[in-house]
C-alpha cells in the first residue's frame, strides 16, 4: 500500500512538469508532431536499456502481445490529441480538463466490463462536466478547434489507462516494481519502433532533439511510477491519487505565471486562478467518488 501511495504521489507531481515542458517545446517553435516523434525516440532508447535487465524472464505471449498493441495504439492517439490541444491551451487549464476522461472511463467500463452505472458514478460525471464549464469561465474559451482534440484525448487516455493496467497484470514478475518498470519499458520501446519511421517525414533537428529531452525524461519517469502504482494498488486507488495532479498543475501554473513566463502560463486575474482551483478540486472530488464507488 505504501509503495503504491508513494508511486502515485510521485506521478501526480512529475506529470505536471512534463506537461509544462511540452508547452515550452511548442512555444520555442516546435510542432506537436516533432515532439511526439523526438520524445518517443528518446524514451524508446532509455526503455531499451531498461529492457536489457528483464529480457531473460520476459516472454511475449499472444495475450501479452495483444495488450501491448492496445496500450500502444490507445496511447499514441491520445498523446497526439493532447499535443494538438497543448498548442492552444496552458498546462494548468488542460490538465484539469483532462479529468473529463472519467466520462469515457464510465462508458468504457460499462461497455466492455458491464460495470453498472450507479448514482454516485452519475454524480461524478456531472461534477467533471461542470468543472469544464467552471474552467471555461476561468479564461479558457473552448471552440471546436480545442474541444474536439480534447475529447479525443480524454477518450483514448481513458482506454490507455485500462490497457496499461492489463499490461502490468500480464507481466511474469513477482515484484510490483519489476512488473511496473518492465511493462513501461516494453510499452515505450514498442512505441518508439512504431514512431521511428516518422523521422523520414520531418526534418531531423539536433537542437529540437535536445529541447525534447526534459519532456521525454519527465514523462518516462512519471509513467514508470504510474505503472508501479497500478500494480501495487490497482486502478481504483491509483485514480484517487492521480486526481491530485490537476491541483498540482494549477499551483505550478500559478508559480510559473508569477515568475513571468507568460508564454507557458498566461497571466490571469486572481478570480480566474480561483476558478481554476475550484475546477481542479471538482475533478478531484469526481474522480474520488467514481473510484471509491463499487460498480
Amino acid at each position: 500500500m505504501l509503495l503504491g501511495l508513494l508511486a502515485g504521489i510521485a506521478t501526480a507531481i512529475i506529470q505536471p512538469f512534463a506537461y509544462l515542458f511540452s508547452r515550452a517545446f511548442i512555444n520555442r517553435g516546435g510542432h506537436a508532431l516533432e515532439l511526439l516523434v523526438y520524445s518517443h525516440v528518446i524514451m524508446g532508447f532509455f526503455s531499451g536499456l531498461l529492457l536489457l535487465f528483464y529480457i531473460p524472464e520476459l516472454k511475449i505471449t499472444p495475450v501479452l502481445a495483444m495488450r501491448l498493441c492496445g496500450s500502444v495504439v490507445t496511447f499514441l492517439i491520445g498523446q497526439g490529441a493532447y499535443l494538438l490541444t497543448a498548442k492552444c491551451m496552458e498546462p494548468s487549464r488542460l490538465t484539469t480538463l483532462l479529468g473529463l476522461k472519467i466520462i469515457f472511463l464510465v462508458l468504457l467500463n460499462l461497455v466492455f466490463f458491464h460495470q453498472i452505472l450507479t448514482g454516485e458514478h452519475i454524480l461524478a460525471v456531472i461534477l467533471c462536466t461542470a468543472s469544464a464549464f467552471v474552467m471555461n469561465r476561468s479564461g479558457c474559451r473552448m471552440g471546436l478547434k480545442i474541444f474536439a482534440p480534447l475529447m479525443l484525448c480524454c477518450l483514448f487516455l481513458a482506454a490507455s489507462d485500462i490497457m496499461d493496467m492489463l499490461l502490468v497484470m500480464e507481466m511474469p514478475f513477482s515484484s510490483v516494481i519489476s512488473s511496473g518498470i518492465a511493462a513501461t519499458a516494453l510499452c515505450y520501446f514498442a512505441l518508439a519502433l512504431v514512431i521511428l519511421p516518422f523521422l523520414a517525414f520531418i526534418p531531423v533537428d539536433t537542437k529540437k532533439f535536445r529541447a525534447a529531452l526534459p519532456y521525454s525524461l519527465a514523462w518516462l519517469i512519471a509513467m514508470i511510477t504510474l505503472f508501479i502504482c497500478f500494480g501495487a494498488v490497482g486502478t481504483v486507488f491509483a485514480n484517487i491519487i492521480q486526481s491530485c495532479r490537476a491541483l498540482v498543475q494549477v499551483i505550478l501554473g500559478t508559480v510559473v505565471a508569477w515568475m513571468g513566463y507568460a508564454a507557458l502560463e498566461g497571466r490571469a486575474s486572481g478570480g480566474q486562478w480561483i476558478g481554476r482551483g475550484v475546477a481542479a478540486c471538482m475533478v478531484m472530488t469526481a474522480v474520488s467518488i467514481y473510484t471509491i464507488t463499487p460498480g
